[in-house]
């Protein structure tokens, strides 16, 4: 079911602080300039499908967007989550909404099974090494180089990070992305705080990718 945003727009529903109210706002309206959104329901997006798997996170999605394409062949979720910090002494913070951040959900045509890619540090150079699901590029040096890739079937993995993959990925703006595929579900994202580029670049990825 559609939902209007600016209805669905109340304190019961979205309790945030007024400057995080003017920029979920900036977010829609940017997004809206390029997109066809809608605001759905969260048990009703693919979260669903992972939810289990985050309910002991402190990472919680309180908005949903449905993307699609203004020519309608390309669809994809965001979701605009709020992160609670812990404190020195180990407890949550009392601000609720203590961070918000973006994050987007892309359902894939099959099940790739687990596959996770980061920025190559020097501790993933030495774990690959005892990693058997730790996979190489070597037809690709440069993202080779970049890129510590892990994957559960290898070759789900090398036909899923075609050239056209890869290259989007290294293009990103932001390195310090996460990019996680769980069976046929996409999960990429910026762990940090919400901002107008950030909600692009994570749609734009999404879109290409």
């Amino acid at each position: 079911m559609e939902l209007d945003f600016r209805k669905l727009y109340t304190p019961n529903l979205f309790d945030f602080s007024k400057e995080q109210e003017k920029l979920i706002f900036e977010v829609y309206d940017k997004l809206f300039q390029t997109y066809s959104i809608s605001v759905v329901e969260i048990e009703n997006s693919p979260y669903s499908k992972i939810k289990a798997e985050n309910e002991n996170q402190l990472l919680t999605p309180k908005i949903c967007y449905y993307i699609t394409h203004k020519d309608k062949t390309n669809s994809f979720y965001l979701y605009i989550t709020n992160k609670i910090w812990i404190t020195a002494k180990g407890g949550l913070s009392s601000n609720k909404y203590d961070t918000l951040q973006i994050w987007g959900i892309k359902e894939l045509d099959e099940d790739l099974e687990y596959i996770s890619i980061k920025r190559k540090k020097t501790m993933d150079c030495i774990a690959g090494i005892f990693n058997k699901f730790s996979i190489d590029f070597t037809e690709d040096k440069d993202f080779n180089k970049k890129f510590y890739v892990l994957g559960t079937n290898e070759n789900k993995t090398r036909n899923c990070l075609t050239s056209h993959r890869r290259q989007a990925i290294q293009s990103f703006p932001d390195e310090n992305f996460q990019f996680e595929i769980k069976n046929e579900i996409l999960i990429f994202g910026i762990p940090k705080e919400l901002s107008v580029n950030n909600a692009l670049a994570v749609a734009d990825f999404l879109e290409k990718i």
